[in-house]
C-alpha cells in the first residue's frame, strides 16, 4: 500500500503501541494512536513476553532495550497446594522466555514512538465509512477526524468490534483473578503454577528479587472481597499453600482484581477500511500467558501484510486468514487449560494430579512447541 496511507490507531496498550513501530518499520509514517485514558500508562502488573513475541521485537530493534527489564524463566514448575511436583519444563526455544512489569513494557514502546503521533484523551464513540474511502471517527466532545484506515486495538470491550462483530460482552468463565508484584527470596529465574481446588496461583520472574503473581478463584463475576478485604481473602484461602505463596501478598503493595473473560473465536474482522487487532479481534483468558503475544504477532503481520498487498482488502483478508487460526486455537486451548486448573471436585482434581504427573516432561515441553517457536516474521515471503 502507499506508504503515506494515514492510519488511527485505537488504543494505546502494548498491542497498540506495538503496531504504531511495526509501521514505522514497514515505513508507514503517516499514522496516529488514540488513547481514551488522559495519559499514556499501564496497570501494575506483570506480563510474559515469550519467544515467540521476543521475535518481532527482536525484529524491530526494541529487543536489547528490553533485556535490562526482564526476567527469564529458566524452570517452569506445576505444584500441588503442598508443593509437591507434578511437572517441570526448561523453556528452550532459540529465545528465552521473559516476564517484566507490563509498565517497563508500555514505556519503552511508547518513547520509541514520536511524541506527535500520540492522542491522549480521545474516547471514540464510533465510526463511519464515507462513499469516498475516507473514515470518519466520532470522539467525544463533537471532535471528528478523518483517516483512510483505522485499527481497532481498544482491547476486549471494543467499541469498534461492537460496530463491526456487535458480539455484546464478554464471557465471563467462572472464576475471577487477583495480580501483583512482590519481593521474594526465592531463586531468580524461578516460575511455577500451583493447583488446588478451584484456585491456582502462578509465579513468575520480573528482575532481581522482583516476581509478578497471579491468584485465581471460582466464584461469582460480582463476588467482592468484602467485608475482609482482598489481602485478608487471600490470606485466608493460600495461607496454607506452599513457599512463598503465603509471602506474596504480604510482600504485594498492590493487589488488583478482575474477573476473567473471553469471547468465542470469530470471523470477520474486519469491514471496510476498518480492522481489529489483538483483545478486540481474539481475547482471551490468560492460561497460556499469550494474549499480549498474540497482540504483538497480529501487530507485525498486519503490518507486513499492509506493505506486501496493493490495497486494504487484500491486506486485511491475508491477515485474518493467517492469524485467526493460530489465535482461534490458543482462545481453545487457554479456555481448556482453565477448566482443568480450576478443577473443584476432589476425585477429578486427583484424577488431573496423576494424569499430570505421569506425563514426561518432554512431552510437556513438546506441547508447547507450536506456540513458543512459532516465528511471524517469516510466515510472510519477503515481510522482514
Amino acid at each position: 500500500m502507499n506508504k503515506e496511507t494515514k492510519i488511527a490507531i485505537i488504543g494505546g496498550g502494548i498491542g497498540g503501541l506495538t503496531l504504531a513501530l511495526t509501521l514505522e518499520h514497514f515505513g508507514f509514517n503517516n499514522y496516529r494512536v488514540f488513547e481514551q485514558a488522559p495519559a499514556f500508562k499501564e496497570i501494575g502488573a506483570a506480563i510474559s513476553v515469550w519467544p515467540n513475541a521476543l521475535r518481532v521485537y527482536q525484529q524491530i530493534s526494541v529487543y536489547d532495550q528490553l533485556r535490562p527489564l526482564w526476567g527469564e524463566i529458566k524452570a517452569a514448575y506445576i505444584k500441588t497446594s503442598s508443593g509437591s511436583v507434578l511437572s517441570q519444563v526448561k523453556p528452550q526455544y532459540g529465545l528465552p522466555a521473559v516476564c517484566m512489569h507490563r509498565a517497563d513494557l508500555h514505556a519503552v514502546l511508547l518513547r520509541n514512538i514520536p511524541p506527535d503521533h500520540l492522542f491522549p484523551n480521545h474516547r471514540v464513540q464510533g465510526f463511519s465509512q464515507q462513499q469516498d474511502g475516507q473514515v470518519v471517527i466520532d470522539f467525544q466532545q463533537q471532535e471528528q477526524q478523518t483517516f483512510d484506515l483505522v485499527v481497532g486495538a481498544d482491547g476486549i470491550n471494543s467499541v469498534i468490534r461492537q460496530r463491526i462483530i456487535g458480539d455484546g460482552e464478554p464471557l465471563f468463565r467462572g472464576y475471577n483473578i487477583w495480580r501483583g508484584i512482590a519481593a521474594l527470596d526465592v531463586p531468580q529465574g524461578y516460575g511455577s503454577e500451583t493447583w488446588g481446588r478451584g484456585a491456582r496461583v502462578g509465579i513468575v520472574p520480573i528482575r532481581g528479587r522482583q516476581f509478578g503473581w497471579w491468584a485465581t478463584l471460582n466464584e461469582t463475576a460480582g463476588a467482592t472481597d468484602e467485608p475482609e478485604g482482598s489481602l485478608d481473602k487471600l490470606r485466608r484461602i493460600f495461607g496454607a499453600w506452599h513457599h512463598p505463596i503465603p509471602q506474596l501478598f504480604d510482600n504485594s503493595p498492590a493487589i488488583i482484581k478482575n474477573p476473567l473473560g473471553d469471547r468465542l473465536p470469530q470471523r470477520g474482522w474486519s469491514q471496510g477500511r476498518v480492522t481489529l487487532l489483538g483483545d478486540a479481534a481474539h481475547p482471551t483468558t490468560p492460561n497460556l500467558g499469550q494474549g499480549a503475544c498474540m497482540a504483538i504477532e497480529g501487530a507485525y503481520l498486519l503490518s507486513a501484510s499492509l506493505h506486501q498487498y496493493p490495497s486494504h482488502e487484500q491486506a486485511f483478508a491475508q491477515y485474518e486468514k493467517l492469524h485467526y487460526p493460530r489465535t482461534k486455537d490458543i482462545v481453545e486451548q487457554s479456555l481448556l487449560n482453565g477448566k482443568m486448573g480450576q478443577l473443584e471436585h476432589p476425585l477429578l482434581v486427583s484424577l488431573r494430579n496423576g494424569v499430570v504427573k505421569l506425563m514426561p516432561d518432554k512431552l510437556s515441553a513438546k506441547m508447547l512447541d507450536k506456540y513458543f517457536s512459532y516465528d511471524v516474521t517469516n510466515v510472510l515471503p519477503g515481510s522482514s
